[in-house]
Protein backbone atom coordinates (compact mmCIF):
# COMPACT_ATOMS: atom_id res chain seq x y z
CA UNK A 1 0.00 0.00 0.00
CA UNK A 2 1.32 3.42 -0.99
CA UNK A 3 2.26 5.79 1.78
CA UNK A 4 -0.01 8.77 2.28
CA UNK A 5 1.40 12.17 1.39
CA UNK A 6 2.01 14.75 4.09
CA UNK A 7 1.22 18.40 3.35
CA UNK A 8 4.48 19.90 4.54
CA UNK A 9 4.59 22.96 2.24
CA UNK A 10 0.88 23.38 1.68
CA UNK A 11 -0.46 26.82 0.59
CA UNK A 12 -1.90 28.88 3.48
CA UNK A 13 -5.69 29.09 3.81
CA UNK A 14 -5.80 32.73 2.69
CA UNK A 15 -4.55 31.70 -0.77
CA UNK A 16 -6.86 28.73 -1.40
CA UNK A 17 -9.49 30.85 -3.12
CA UNK A 18 -6.93 31.96 -5.72
CA UNK A 19 -6.42 28.36 -6.84
CA UNK A 20 -8.85 27.58 -9.68
CA UNK A 21 -8.71 23.87 -8.82
CA UNK A 22 -10.19 24.60 -5.40
CA UNK A 23 -13.44 25.67 -7.10
CA UNK A 24 -13.66 22.85 -9.64
CA UNK A 25 -14.31 19.13 -9.67
CA UNK A 26 -10.82 17.66 -10.08
CA UNK A 27 -10.71 14.61 -12.34
CA UNK A 28 -9.11 11.86 -10.24
CA UNK A 29 -9.02 8.09 -9.98
CA UNK A 30 -10.80 6.44 -7.03
CA UNK A 31 -7.45 5.15 -5.78
CA UNK A 32 -6.09 8.71 -5.72
CA UNK A 33 -9.15 9.90 -3.79
CA UNK A 34 -8.62 7.19 -1.18
CA UNK A 35 -5.00 8.27 -0.62
CA UNK A 36 -5.49 12.03 -0.44
CA UNK A 37 -4.33 13.38 2.93
CA UNK A 38 -6.83 15.50 4.85
CA UNK A 39 -5.49 18.96 5.71
CA UNK A 40 -5.11 19.30 9.52
CA UNK A 41 -7.76 21.48 11.22
CA UNK A 42 -9.75 21.77 7.97
CA UNK A 43 -12.30 18.99 7.80
CA UNK A 44 -13.32 18.04 4.27
CA UNK A 45 -10.29 19.66 2.61
CA UNK A 46 -7.59 17.40 1.17
CA UNK A 47 -4.10 17.89 -0.22
CA UNK A 48 -3.16 16.90 -3.76
CA UNK A 49 0.62 16.45 -4.17
CA UNK A 50 1.19 18.99 -1.36
CA UNK A 51 0.21 21.68 -3.86
CA UNK A 52 -3.57 22.05 -4.18
CA UNK A 53 -6.54 22.01 -1.77
CA UNK A 54 -9.19 19.53 -2.97
CA UNK A 55 -12.83 19.31 -1.88
CA UNK A 56 -14.70 18.11 -4.99
CA UNK A 57 -13.82 15.50 -7.61
CA UNK A 58 -15.14 13.89 -10.78
CA UNK A 59 -14.97 10.19 -11.65
CA UNK A 60 -16.34 7.93 -14.39
CA UNK A 61 -17.07 4.28 -13.68
CA UNK A 62 -19.59 1.47 -13.63
CA UNK A 63 -22.30 1.04 -11.00
CA UNK A 64 -21.53 -2.18 -9.11
CA UNK A 65 -24.01 -1.78 -6.23
CA UNK A 66 -27.17 0.19 -5.39
CA UNK A 67 -28.58 0.76 -1.91
CA UNK A 68 -31.92 2.62 -1.85
CA UNK A 69 -33.20 4.10 1.40
CA UNK A 70 -35.98 6.55 2.23
CA UNK A 71 -33.98 9.74 1.66
CA UNK A 72 -30.71 8.41 0.27
CA UNK A 73 -29.50 6.30 -2.63
CA UNK A 74 -25.92 5.02 -2.48
CA UNK A 75 -24.24 3.87 -5.69
CA UNK A 76 -21.04 1.85 -5.56
CA UNK A 77 -19.00 3.10 -8.54
CA UNK A 78 -15.92 1.26 -9.84
CA UNK A 79 -13.57 3.17 -12.17
CA UNK A 80 -11.04 0.36 -12.58
CA UNK A 81 -8.69 1.62 -9.86
CA UNK A 82 -11.11 1.08 -6.99
CA UNK A 83 -14.68 1.38 -5.79
CA UNK A 84 -16.21 4.29 -3.86
CA UNK A 85 -19.73 4.86 -2.45
CA UNK A 86 -21.53 7.79 -4.10
CA UNK A 87 -24.38 9.09 -1.94
CA UNK A 88 -27.22 11.05 -3.49
CA UNK A 89 -29.64 12.66 -1.04
CA UNK A 90 -33.19 13.20 -2.24
CA UNK A 91 -35.11 16.40 -1.65
CA UNK A 92 -38.31 16.18 0.38
CA UNK A 93 -40.44 16.47 -2.78
CA UNK A 94 -38.50 13.81 -4.73
CA UNK A 95 -39.61 10.22 -5.03
CA UNK A 96 -37.62 7.06 -5.69
CA UNK A 97 -39.29 6.91 -9.13
CA UNK A 98 -37.80 10.24 -10.15
CA UNK A 99 -35.88 9.95 -13.43
CA UNK A 100 -32.68 11.03 -11.72
CA UNK A 101 -32.79 7.77 -9.74
CA UNK A 102 -33.30 5.41 -12.66
CA UNK A 103 -29.74 4.15 -12.84
CA UNK A 104 -29.07 0.44 -13.02
CA UNK A 105 -26.31 -2.00 -12.14
CA UNK A 106 -23.67 -2.12 -14.85
CA UNK A 107 -24.37 1.38 -16.18
CA UNK A 108 -21.46 3.68 -16.97
CA UNK A 109 -21.92 6.97 -15.11
CA UNK A 110 -20.16 10.27 -14.53
CA UNK A 111 -20.19 11.36 -10.89
CA UNK A 112 -19.25 14.77 -9.51
CA UNK A 113 -19.31 15.24 -5.78
CA UNK A 114 -17.76 16.36 -2.52
CA UNK A 115 -15.35 14.08 -0.69
CA UNK A 116 -16.79 13.05 2.68
CA UNK A 117 -16.23 10.35 5.30
CA UNK A 118 -18.75 7.97 6.89
CA UNK A 119 -17.68 5.36 9.43
CA UNK A 120 -14.02 5.95 8.51
CA UNK A 121 -14.71 5.20 4.85
CA UNK A 122 -14.31 7.78 2.09
CA UNK A 123 -17.31 8.47 -0.08
CA UNK A 124 -18.67 11.11 -2.46
CA UNK A 125 -21.69 13.23 -1.63
CA UNK A 126 -23.15 13.59 -5.11
CA UNK A 127 -23.53 17.00 -6.76
CA UNK A 128 -24.32 15.48 -10.16
CA UNK A 129 -24.65 11.93 -11.50
CA UNK A 130 -25.75 10.87 -14.97
CA UNK A 131 -25.48 7.87 -17.29
CA UNK A 132 -23.01 7.86 -20.19
CA UNK A 133 -24.07 6.43 -23.55
CA UNK A 134 -20.56 6.29 -25.03
CA UNK A 135 -18.51 3.34 -23.66
CA UNK A 136 -15.31 5.20 -24.59
CA UNK A 137 -16.02 7.87 -21.98
CA UNK A 138 -14.24 5.95 -19.22
CA UNK A 139 -11.06 5.44 -21.27
CA UNK A 140 -11.06 9.07 -22.41
CA UNK A 141 -11.35 10.25 -18.80
CA UNK A 142 -8.43 7.98 -17.82
CA UNK A 143 -6.27 9.65 -20.47
CA UNK A 144 -7.45 13.13 -19.49
CA UNK A 145 -6.85 12.45 -15.78
CA UNK A 146 -3.29 11.25 -16.44
CA UNK A 147 -2.62 14.26 -18.67
CA UNK A 148 -4.03 16.74 -16.13
CA UNK A 149 -1.91 15.15 -13.43
CA UNK A 150 1.24 15.80 -15.46
CA UNK A 151 0.42 19.19 -16.95
CA UNK A 152 -1.84 20.96 -14.44
CA UNK A 153 -2.21 19.30 -11.05
CA UNK A 154 1.53 18.93 -10.42
CA UNK A 155 2.25 22.62 -10.93
CA UNK A 156 3.01 24.51 -7.73
CA UNK A 157 0.49 27.00 -6.42
CA UNK A 158 0.80 29.89 -5.85
CA UNK A 159 3.41 31.00 -8.42
CA UNK A 160 6.62 32.38 -7.01
CA UNK A 161 7.04 36.14 -6.55
CA UNK A 162 9.70 36.15 -9.27
CA UNK A 163 7.26 34.57 -11.77
CA UNK A 164 4.51 36.99 -10.80
CA UNK A 165 6.82 39.95 -11.37
CA UNK A 166 7.94 38.55 -14.71
CA UNK A 167 4.32 38.21 -15.81
CA UNK A 168 3.75 41.91 -15.11
CA UNK A 169 6.63 43.10 -17.30
CA UNK A 170 5.36 45.04 -20.32
CA UNK A 171 1.87 45.08 -18.79
CA UNK A 172 0.84 48.43 -20.29
CA UNK A 173 0.98 47.46 -23.97
CA UNK A 174 0.25 43.78 -23.47
CA UNK A 175 -2.91 44.77 -21.60
CA UNK A 176 -4.03 46.56 -24.76
CA UNK A 177 -3.38 43.54 -26.96
CA UNK A 178 -6.28 41.31 -25.85
CA UNK A 179 -8.93 44.02 -26.35
CA UNK A 180 -7.41 44.79 -29.77
CA UNK A 181 -7.66 41.13 -30.80
CA UNK A 182 -11.26 40.89 -29.54
CA UNK A 183 -12.19 44.07 -31.39
CA UNK A 184 -10.68 42.67 -34.59
CA UNK A 185 -12.68 39.44 -34.13
CA UNK A 186 -15.98 41.24 -33.48
CA UNK A 187 -15.61 43.84 -36.22
CA UNK A 188 -14.93 41.13 -38.80
CA UNK A 189 -17.58 38.75 -37.36
CA UNK A 190 -15.01 35.97 -37.24
CA UNK A 191 -15.92 32.46 -36.07
CA UNK A 192 -12.41 31.05 -36.66
CA UNK A 193 -8.98 32.26 -37.74
CA UNK A 194 -5.45 31.07 -38.31
CA UNK A 195 -2.77 32.56 -36.08
CA UNK A 196 -0.65 33.70 -39.03
CA UNK A 197 -3.51 35.85 -40.37
CA UNK A 198 -3.77 37.60 -37.00
CA UNK A 199 -0.06 38.44 -37.22
CA UNK A 200 -0.68 40.26 -40.50
CA UNK A 201 -2.95 42.87 -38.90
CA UNK A 202 -0.99 46.18 -38.71
CA UNK A 203 -2.66 47.46 -35.51
CA UNK A 204 -2.06 44.22 -33.63
CA UNK A 205 1.55 43.95 -34.82
CA UNK A 206 2.19 47.55 -33.74
CA UNK A 207 0.89 46.99 -30.19
CA UNK A 208 2.90 43.76 -29.87
CA UNK A 209 6.07 45.49 -31.13
CA UNK A 210 5.59 48.31 -28.60
CA UNK A 211 5.12 45.71 -25.85
CA UNK A 212 8.50 44.16 -26.72
CA UNK A 213 10.18 47.58 -26.62
CA UNK A 214 8.67 48.27 -23.20
CA UNK A 215 10.53 45.39 -21.60
CA UNK A 216 13.20 46.40 -19.06
CA UNK A 217 16.73 46.87 -20.40
CA UNK A 218 18.16 44.17 -18.10
CA UNK A 219 15.71 41.66 -19.56
CA UNK A 220 16.98 42.36 -23.09
CA UNK A 221 20.69 42.60 -22.27
CA UNK A 222 22.94 40.17 -24.14
CA UNK A 223 20.11 38.99 -26.42
CA UNK A 224 20.02 39.27 -30.20
CA UNK A 225 16.33 40.04 -30.68
CA UNK A 226 14.38 39.38 -33.84
CA UNK A 227 11.67 42.09 -33.69
CA UNK A 228 8.92 40.36 -35.73
CA UNK A 229 9.59 37.03 -34.00
CA UNK A 230 9.36 38.58 -30.52
CA UNK A 231 6.17 40.43 -31.51
CA UNK A 232 4.59 37.16 -32.63
CA UNK A 233 5.52 35.60 -29.29
CA UNK A 234 3.68 38.40 -27.49
CA UNK A 235 0.62 37.93 -29.73
CA UNK A 236 0.72 34.19 -29.06
CA UNK A 237 0.74 34.85 -25.30
CA UNK A 238 -2.29 37.13 -25.67
CA UNK A 239 -4.17 34.53 -27.73
CA UNK A 240 -3.34 31.84 -25.16
CA UNK A 241 -4.66 34.19 -22.48
CA UNK A 242 -7.95 34.57 -24.37
CA UNK A 243 -8.08 30.79 -24.68
CA UNK A 244 -7.76 30.44 -20.88
CA UNK A 245 -10.53 33.04 -20.49
CA UNK A 246 -12.93 30.89 -22.52
CA UNK A 247 -13.07 33.24 -25.52
CA UNK A 248 -11.07 31.08 -27.96
CA UNK A 249 -10.53 27.36 -28.57
CA UNK A 250 -7.35 25.95 -30.14
CA UNK A 251 -9.10 23.75 -32.70
CA UNK A 252 -6.35 22.42 -34.96
CA UNK A 253 -2.61 22.44 -34.27
CA UNK A 254 -1.64 21.42 -37.83
CA UNK A 255 -3.17 24.59 -39.31
CA UNK A 256 -2.77 26.71 -36.13
CA UNK A 257 -6.52 27.31 -36.19
CA UNK A 258 -8.50 28.97 -33.38
CA UNK A 259 -12.28 28.87 -33.04
CA UNK A 260 -14.20 31.74 -31.45
CA UNK A 261 -16.50 30.82 -28.54
CA UNK A 262 -19.73 32.81 -28.80
CA UNK A 263 -23.43 32.32 -28.09
CA UNK A 264 -24.54 32.51 -31.72
CA UNK A 265 -21.75 30.35 -33.11
CA UNK A 266 -21.49 27.45 -30.66
CA UNK A 267 -22.06 28.19 -26.96
CA UNK A 268 -25.85 28.56 -27.10
CA UNK A 269 -26.27 25.21 -28.86
CA UNK A 270 -23.83 23.54 -26.45
CA UNK A 271 -25.84 24.81 -23.45
CA UNK A 272 -29.09 23.44 -24.89
CA UNK A 273 -27.39 20.10 -25.52
CA UNK A 274 -26.05 20.04 -21.95
CA UNK A 275 -29.49 20.76 -20.46
CA UNK A 276 -31.04 18.02 -22.60
CA UNK A 277 -28.36 15.57 -21.46
CA UNK A 278 -28.84 16.27 -17.75
CA UNK A 279 -32.62 16.80 -17.77
CA UNK A 280 -33.89 13.23 -17.31
CA UNK A 281 -36.87 12.92 -17.46
CA UNK A 282 -37.66 15.92 -19.71
CA UNK A 283 -38.55 19.20 -17.94
CA UNK A 284 -36.44 18.32 -14.90
CA UNK A 285 -34.88 21.62 -13.71
CA UNK A 286 -31.13 21.88 -14.33
CA UNK A 287 -28.88 24.20 -12.32
CA UNK A 288 -26.43 26.51 -14.04
CA UNK A 289 -23.66 24.82 -12.01
CA UNK A 290 -24.53 21.44 -13.55
CA UNK A 291 -24.54 23.02 -17.02
CA UNK A 292 -21.14 24.56 -16.30
CA UNK A 293 -19.72 21.17 -15.25
CA UNK A 294 -20.92 19.53 -18.47
CA UNK A 295 -19.42 22.34 -20.56
CA UNK A 296 -16.12 22.09 -18.70
CA UNK A 297 -15.97 18.35 -19.40
CA UNK A 298 -15.47 19.11 -23.11
CA UNK A 299 -12.22 20.40 -24.57
CA UNK A 300 -13.89 23.19 -26.55
CA UNK A 301 -15.75 24.76 -23.61
CA UNK A 302 -13.34 23.79 -20.83
CA UNK A 303 -12.51 27.42 -19.94
CA UNK A 304 -15.95 28.99 -20.42
CA UNK A 305 -16.67 31.32 -17.50
CA UNK A 306 -19.79 31.64 -15.37
CA UNK A 307 -20.31 35.13 -16.80
CA UNK A 308 -20.32 33.74 -20.36
CA UNK A 309 -22.78 31.03 -19.33
CA UNK A 310 -25.15 33.50 -17.66
CA UNK A 311 -25.07 35.86 -20.67
CA UNK A 312 -25.85 32.97 -23.01
CA UNK A 313 -28.66 31.69 -20.76
CA UNK A 314 -30.21 35.19 -20.79
CA UNK A 315 -30.22 35.10 -24.60
CA UNK A 316 -31.81 31.64 -24.57
CA UNK A 317 -34.50 33.00 -22.23
CA UNK A 318 -35.15 35.89 -24.62
CA UNK A 319 -35.43 33.50 -27.58
CA UNK A 320 -37.77 31.17 -25.58
CA UNK A 321 -35.44 28.19 -25.91
CA UNK A 322 -35.39 27.77 -22.13
CA UNK A 323 -37.43 29.04 -19.20
CA UNK A 324 -36.32 29.80 -15.67
CA UNK A 325 -37.61 27.36 -13.03
CA UNK A 326 -35.95 29.17 -10.13
CA UNK A 327 -33.13 31.66 -9.64
CA UNK A 328 -30.40 29.25 -10.76
CA UNK A 329 -32.40 26.45 -12.44
CA UNK A 330 -33.51 26.19 -16.06
CA UNK A 331 -35.68 23.90 -18.20
CA UNK A 332 -35.89 23.34 -21.94
CA UNK A 333 -38.92 24.72 -23.77
CA UNK A 334 -40.40 21.91 -25.88
CA UNK A 335 -42.58 22.45 -28.94
CA UNK A 336 -45.77 21.75 -26.97
CA UNK A 337 -44.89 24.21 -24.21
CA UNK A 338 -43.88 26.83 -26.78
CA UNK A 339 -47.28 26.44 -28.51
CA UNK A 340 -49.07 26.85 -25.18
CA UNK A 341 -47.07 30.00 -24.41
CA UNK A 342 -47.78 31.45 -27.87
CA UNK A 343 -51.47 30.55 -27.54
CA UNK A 344 -51.77 32.59 -24.36
CA UNK A 345 -50.13 35.68 -25.85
Amino acid sequence: MAAREEPCHFPPVRLWGLDALFWSHMKLFVKQIQYLQEVPDHKGVYSYANKHPVTRVEIVGYIVSIDVKEKLTTYGVDDGSGTIPCCRWRQSDESVDNGQEQLNLGQLVTVQGKISVFREQRQLTVDLIYAESDPNTETLLWLETVNLGKTVYRKTFPPSLKESQADKEGLTKEAQLKPAILQHIHENKMVAFQFRTLCLEPDIIQIATDAVRERPTEQLQGKMLDGPYEAKKVIRQAVKGLEREGVLYFKDSSSDLYEVISHDHNLGAAILKAIKKISVPPHTPVSKWAIMDVLHSSHKFHFVTLHQLEESLDKLLQSSDVYRHSENDYCLVTVNIAEQINGKT
